[in-house]
């Protein structure tokens, strides 16, 4: 078993991106990204959301509302889809049923409409199951959607950020305290050795733009539970770090804040290299297009404190303006005039209408069904989950979007 999962770790790490244009590896210089002939590259993007790793309040996952999230606090929503459909039906169908929704949420066309749109980057949100198994073993197929996303997308001028979305293994807590995975060495020793696989695998690569550590690490405890000190997140930062600078000397990391820069540590003193600090602006509480400006700004200045403290680039891994056009714009403008690199959450959602949350929403009226996982058939779970591709013509460019995006923003 041993040998034969070897080979198949050995046949999935080879190269399978397509050409390789090396001048257009990029690397942090100063508070920019440049390619390797010195030219500047400002990377505008858009999260795919839903696809490798699923939230059920954005993709068609299930309509039975029974399911839950298996960790508490974050992440959980992946290991119960597939527990359930590999009680129901076995694991080879529960594999083929998620193959169809997997073909159907992010296809070729919708790798073309995100470079139509002017787009050069997405934010690939990976889950832990898209790579590992519930028992904690290395698919054989772990790397075939990422790969296939980054060649194609690479094949149409667009750079891959891989973001380690849903890294918490199975039954994992993310609660801060010493119950949760924050105090757990074996489970932050796990995710240690996933992301160094990630990097042996896409080293050398100029397709992928960076590495993006740990999505959001303070902000998924369960309710009344601590989240982790920040000196606690930036320990494991460090040894993510180390452990893929082991085998990856060249690609740009990315580590987020919790929320503030000011929560990380300098990288001159840690030794850090070609680094990218990472934030996430949503600005819950602004309510108007003023006070969603005034939010932008402090954002923008705490972001110039840190471009002079610490002379490293800046990348907006996600963020929303709530459906207020003229507040999107504000943003959109100052990202670029600023040189901040961004990707907007997200690229597709279930919804109908135009809220801000999708790039694409659903026609109204002419969304297809979301199946019931409790008690379709897998023949009817394989056939609403393949309606909601982009070719069946459900799903419409949001216009607000659209509008701010070409040409004005696209390059």
């Amino acid at each position: 078993m041993a040998l034969a999962l070897a080979l198949a770790l050995t046949a999935a790490a080879e190269p399978t991106t397509g050409p390789r244009d090396s001048s257009k590896f990029l690397k942090a210089d100063g508070t920019v990204l440049r390619d390797r002939k010195g030219n500047a590259v400002q990377l505008r993007g858009v999260n795919l959301g839903g696809w490798l790793e699923w939230q059920d309040w954005m993709c068609p996952l299930d309509s039975s509302k029974t399911l839950r999230d298996a960790n508490p606090g974050h992440n959980g929503y992946d290991f119960a889809v597939r527990k359930l459909l590999v009680q129901r039906f076995g694991a080879n169908e529960a594999e083929n049923l998620i193959t169809t929704y997997e073909d159907a949420w992010i296809s070729l066309p919708d790798l073309d409409n995100i470079r139509a749109l002017g787009l050069n980057a997405v934010r690939l949100t990976l889950a832990y199951d898209t790579l590992l198994t519930d028992k904690g073993t290395w698919r054989a197929d772990a790397f075939k959607r990422v790969d296939w996303l980054v060649r194609n997308a690479w094949n149409r001028g667009v750079y891959t950020i891989l973001d380690y979305h849903a890294f918490l293994p199975p039954g994992a807590d993310q609660d801060g305290s010493a119950a949760g995975y924050w105090s757990n060495a074996a489970q932050k020793a796990e995710t240690v050795r996933i992301w160094k696989r990630i990097a042996e695998h896409y080293a050398g690569n100029p397709a992928v733009a960076m590495y993006d550590l740990l999505n959001e690490p303070n902000n998924s405890a369960p309710k009344g539970k601590p989240a982790p000190d920040a000196p606690v997140v930036c320990d494991l930062y460090d040894q993510l770090y180390q452990a893929i600078r082991s085998v990856d000397p060249d690609h740009t990391i990315a580590l987020e804040g919790l929320w503030d820069w000011r929560s990380l540590r300098e990288p001159a003193q840690c030794g850090y290299r070609n680094v990218v600090y990472s934030f996430h602006w949503y600005n819950w509480g602004a309510k108007t297009t003023a006070a969603r400006n005034q939010a932008t700004d402090r954002d923008l200045q705490s972001v110039a404190k840190m471009f002079q403290a610490w002379n490293v680039p800046a990348f907006i891994g996600e963020f929303n303006l709530f459906g207020d056009e003229n507040a999107w714009k504000y943003a959109l403008d100052q990202y670029d005039q600023r040189g901040l690199n961004w990707a907007m959450w997200t690229y597709k959602n279930k919804a109908s209408g135009s809220n801000s949350w999708g790039v694409y929403t659903t026609i109204r009226g002419k969304a297809p069904p979301v199946p019931d996982l409790m008690t379709d058939s897998a023949g009817t779970i394989r056939q609403k989950w393949a309606a909601w591709a982009m070719s069946r013509k459900t799903f419409a460019v949001n216009p607000l979007l659209q509008s701010l995006l070409t040409p004005a923003h696209s390059r």
